[in-house]
């Protein structure tokens, strides 16, 4: 873990849950999952149950009485709520890694893109050098339920913070949802730009010294954490908040 980072396990369930229905519209603010395929979800203090939202719903829609509570096996504790089946691997993470208690999966533009070339992160500026060591890929050819994917999913990522799913996107996770959430936004900028970048010539890559530099405050609480309260002041003015509690 990154110097400056701990792992939040919430005590409060009530605020775990606020803050997730928030990481889901702090989602949308960075075009991250508008539709319906998208998913987020939040370990449960003590249990093998984590939070998330029912099937049917875009990221900027979810209220906090679309939260439901599933088992690590993908199954409604209330036994009826519609779940998206694929989250069935986020359990898979979350047994083998407890250091995770947030996870976020999209398919972005710049996600897919690198998936389908199967090209990981390069360090060429401090945004990508964060993530250097921290990304691994995969072969995910369908939605993991259909191919029983989680355990694959799980070796490939290792002690990584995120995972290329070739053909299906990106896997992020988190000590916390507002750390899932950052992270996620600006590994898929980062992308982006080296996609640009590839376009356009041959990457100029950091050396090592500056890359752990970079890491020491842009895999930090400091940084994470004011990049969501910014986050959360730019989503009030847009009006992405609303219908938050209801």
């Amino acid at each position: 873990m990154p110097d400056g980072s701990t792992i939040t396990y919430y005590e409060d369930v009530e605020a775990l849950k606020r803050e997730l229905v928030l990481g889901f519209r702090a989602m949308a603010l960075n075009n991250l999952g508008l539709g319906l395929l998208a998913h987020l979800t939040a370990r449960m203090p003590g249990a093998d149950t984590y939070w998330t939202y029912q099937i049917g719903q875009s990221v900027e829609e979810v209220r906090l009485s679309d939260l439901r509570e599933c088992t690590f096996d993908a199954k409604p504790v209330d036994g009826k709520s519609p779940i998206n089946p694929s989250i069935a691997c986020h359990g898979d993470v979350y047994r083998a890694r407890p250091d995770v208690t947030c996870i976020l999966h999209h398919h972005s533009k710049a996600s897919i893109a690198m998936g389908a070339i199967g090209a990981n992160l390069q360090p060429y500026d401090r945004n990508s050098g964060r993530w250097h060591g921290e990304i691994g890929i995969v072969e995910d050819f369908d939605a993991p339920e259909i191919h029983n994917q989680g355990g694959s999913m799980v070796e490939a990522m290792g002690h990584g913070k995120a995972l290329i799913l070739k053909h299906h996107g990106v896997l992020v996770t988190g000590r916390n949802v507002r750390d899932a959430v950052v992270a996620a936004a600006e590994l898929d900028r980062a992308m982006e730009v080296q996609l640009m970048a590839m376009a356009a010539g041959d990457l100029h890559l950091m050396p090592q010294e500056e890359i752990d530099d970079c890491k020491k405050f842009l895999a930090s609480d400091m940084f994470a954490d004011g990049t969501w309260n910014w986050y959360m002041r730019v989503a009030e003015r847009q009006g992405l908040l609303a219908g938050v509690d209801d």
